[in-house]
């Protein structure tokens, strides 16, 4: 997996890419139901980023996935589209 985080400035703003380049091998683990984990800093990123990337058939049942992780202190964003 190529991990890369870049800044610099477009039409005079600042701005902060963060890249995830994955190999087709990552691809077949994800399809396997195994998700990649990585620290922040490898991304050069802050070291208290975590990053969890999975795989499911629809966003609905990655969601339902993941709800068991989800406890009363969790702060949950959930993207829009799915609200429904």
């Amino acid at each position: 997996m190529l991990k890369m985080f870049a800044e610099g400035e477009k039409n005079k703003k600042p701005v902060r890419l963060v890249i995830f380049g994955l190999s087709h091998m990552n691809l077949e683990k994800l399809k396997e139901g195994k998700p990649i984990k990585f620290n922040g800093a490898e991304a050069g990123l802050e070291a208290d980023i975590e990053f969890f990337i999975f795989a499911g058939k629809t966003e609905q049942e990655m969601q339902h996935d993941f709800l068991e992780f989800i406890g009363p202190e969790t702060k949950v964003h959930i993207d829009p589209k799915l609200k429904s």
